[in-house]
């Protein structure tokens, strides 16, 4: 076999297409995780990372938009900020306005952690897209948010299961 194939051929083929972007939105996510494990040595997932940005720029933020900004839903919020509360990386309060929430905020070890992260997450990334140009990451970006629900999908994109 040619050593220049196209890699979306080496994908299964399945009976709806040449190939399934279910599939390939799966090897992207396992290679994603691959450089993340490989380059973030602190044993804290994407997820927290996302968790310690966002309250570098909210400084306190309450559970659901750290949420909607940090992309995780209630139930995985409340164990993963409850680990990262048990270890002093954050510290959650009960809104004196409204008991019903709660708000988060970093720690002096949440902040030194994410000061930790910020290089190696970079270089995360750096191998996530090694190959692709300028474009290539743009173009990841912009499908990525969209598919994301991070940005308004065109009015002729189809929506059916």
């Amino acid at each position: 076999m040619s050593e220049n194939r196209d890699l979306i051929v080496a994908a299964p083929l399945w009976p709806h297409g040449d190939s399934s972007l279910m599939h390939l939105m799966r090897r992207a996510g396992q290679h994603s995780t691959m450089c993340w494990t490989q380059c973030v040595d602190t044993g804290l997932s994407a997820v927290q990372y996302a968790i310690l940005v966002v309250l570098a720029e909210e400084t306190t933020c309450d559970q659901q938009t750290l949420g909607n900004r940090a992309g995780f839903d209630k139930a995985t919020g409340t164990y993963v900020i409850d680990r990262m509360t048990k270890s002093g990386l954050l510290t959650v309060q009960t809104d004196p306005s409204n008991r019903r929430r709660k708000l988060v905020a970093m720690t002096a070890e949440g902040e030194a952690m994410l000061a930790q992260m910020v290089e190696q997450a970079k270089r995360a990334e750096k191998m996530i897209t090694a190959g692709l140009n300028v474009q290539d990451i743009a173009d990841l970006k912009r499908l990525l948010s969209k598919l994301g629900g991070l940005q308004e999908p065109d009015d002729n994109a189809v929506n059916e299961c």
